[in-house]
């Protein structure tokens, strides 16, 4: 099993509990995790593939949601207090 598998597979579960606990800090990491490697390699996924070459004003709103997306929770999760400005 390869390296990338082996994290897959631990994440998966991980990722699971985070949303069944509440714990939405983790899928904000994960979040920004998405955009790295989306920005390397010129696609990112909406509903379909997302072209940088081919749409790229879509491919930066895209990746501009899940940044923002990620940091929005990892802010609820750490200050909860400003939760509700979030939303």
């Amino acid at each position: 099993m390869t390296h990338a598998r082996i994290i897959n597979h631990i994440a998966f579960p991980l990722l699971v509990l985070a949303a069944i606990l509440g714990i939405y800090w983790i899928w904000g990491l994960m979040f920004l995790w998405w955009v790295v490697p989306s920005v390397m390699a010129g696609k990112a996924y909406l509903v379909f593939e997302v072209s940088r070459d081919e749409d790229p004003i879509l491919f930066w709103l895209v990746v501009g949601l899940w940044a923002t997306f990620g940091c929005m929770m990892i802010v609820a999760s750490l200050l909860p207090g400003y939760a509700a400005w979030l939303v």
